[in-house]
């Protein structure tokens, strides 16, 4: 392939590496949030547990009652997040793969593009090499030329 070629593949493959990072950078973030939903409701169902406890410490049935529907309903809450938390890893692991396989792509083809622009300018070097000595053996050769017929007009004795 061609330097100009493989310079546009370069780009191609940046293009899609960075669409790649950006759908991995929003899964994480959504992942995230997913975290929080649960920890929230984690927290949720102690404030629960606490409404429970001082409900029965001072023998408030209205305490008590509250602190149960607290904790049952960020139980129903946490149930729901959980599969849905198993998803988004499932999810963030896929496109953290998709973009590592796209950022590898990418520095393959920077490789060969390295390779190919250090051939060709290997091979710029050998033909300016080259012309420099063919035009060095054309300014010598009028030079050995001219000297010649007068050695060959004349014969060693």
């Amino acid at each position: 392939m061609s330097a100009k070629t493989l310079r546009r593949l370069t780009r191609i493959r940046e293009l899609e590496e960075e669409q790649s990072r950006l759908a991995l950078e929003s899964a994480a973030r959504i992942r995230e949030q997913a975290a929080a939903e649960l920890l929230a409701a984690h927290q949720e169902q102690r404030a629960g547990r606490a409404d429970l406890v001082r409900g029965v410490e001072r023998n408030d049935p209205r305490d008590r009652q509250t602190g149960l529907v607290r904790m049952e309903v960020a139980t129903r809450h946490a149930e729901r997040i959980r599969p849905q938390l198993q998803q988004l890893d499932d999810e963030l692991a896929r496109q953290r793969d998709e973009y590592l396989a796209r950022r590898t792509a990418r520095r393959q083809v920077e490789t060969l593009l390295g390779q190919a622009e250090l051939c060709a300018r290997q091979e710029a070097d050998r033909r300016a090499q080259q012309m420099l000595d063919d035009w060095y053996g054309r300014k010598r050769r009028p030079a050995a030329a001219a000297a010649s017929p007068q050695d060959s007009g004349r014969r060693p004795a």
